[in-house]
């Protein structure tokens, strides 16, 4: 059995998995490269994998927005077995949040700004699902994509108050090879929009060569990325700023490997979301290319 539908039937499984080390990669399913490359790297980690599959109302701003995200779990199942997990967990929305749930999670300060400030309660919903699969799952190590930046420090800050005994692990960005970042959401961009969103990238990796050239004023290294995304007229930029690595507070000046950049768009009426960590040598805006088909484009 690779497929458990219910969280009764992952806790008898967790009972038959003692003694192992487990390794879990949430997702909300629509699989790629991306998370592919998370499973791969959780079957490197522990002994067990469970890839959770579960598309989370409480994510969603708009009713039409959680409606319209794909769903492909039979697709989703098969890949994630080829890539190594061991088990696939997706429950109904009824199983995962019975009637009577009340343990619902406020996330830190960390999450006010950037996607929680664009996006209100939408961390709240994504500490409280990870929080629930944590509960459930009991892994060792929790693998998620560092595509997603802030998410990933705000589910490290609630892990830390709550479940001190998980380890995060954040997995560099998978992209394509123009250098756009793997998400579910490229699916919906046109094949003019696809072609024009390579510019997020592009003005990211600028950004990082004029600071590798000693430049750390982030006002100059901000116009830098937004001469190359002006190009893109289509481009409606959200947001792009220079942050803590660790507290997400704007920086009047980038520090090596302190600093990353963060950036929202909208393109097509697609939004979204890239992220490039200061450092010197390459990046991984450089790194990880994958030759798609045509038909993941």
């Amino acid at each position: 059995m690779t497929l458990i539908r219910s969280t009764d039937h992952l806790i008898t499984w967790r009972s038959s998995v003692l003694g192992q080390t487990i390794a879990l990669v949430p997702t909300m399913g629509a699989l790629h490269s991306g998370h592919i490359a998370l499973i791969k790297h959780a079957a490197q980690q522990c002994d067990v994998v469970v890839v959770s599959v579960f598309v989370n109302a409480m994510q969603f701003g708009k009713s039409s927005d959680f409606d319209q995200y794909p769903r492909s779990l039979d697709t989703d199942h098969a890949a994630s077995i080829a890539a190594g997990a061991t088990i696939v967990f997706a429950p109904s929305a009824a199983d995962m949040f019975p009637a009577n749930f009340d343990n619902y999670i406020t996330p830190s300060t960390v999450a006010d700004d950037f996607e929680g400030a664009s996006r209100p309660g939408h961390f709240a919903g994504v500490v409280t699902v990870v929080n629930r699969l944590f509960d459930l799952v009991e892994p060792h190590i929790a693998i998620f994509g560092a595509k997603d930046y802030q998410q990933v420090v705000v589910i490290r800050d609630m892990t830390r108050a709550l479940h001190p005994s998980i380890e995060i692990q954040r997995v560099e960005t998978i992209r394509d090879t123009d250098g756009l970042a793997l998400s579910s959401r490229n699916a919906r961009l046109s094949p003019s929009a696809r072609k024009s969103a390579k510019v997020i990238a592009d003005a990211l990796s600028r950004l990082h060569s004029v600071f590798q050239t000693g430049q750390v004023d982030s006002s100059v290294l901000k116009q830098t990325a937004h001469d190359v995304l002006q190009t893109q007229p289509d481009l409606t930029i959200e947001y792009l700023e220079i942050v803590d690595s660790e507290t997400l507070k704007r920086q009047d000046q980038a520090s090596q490997n302190a600093s990353v950049v963060l950036f929202a768009g909208i393109i097509d009426e697609v939004r979204l979301i890239d992220n490039i960590e200061l450092q010197k040598g390459s990046t991984d805006v450089d790194r990880h290319h994958f030759d798609l088909p045509d038909t993941e484009r």
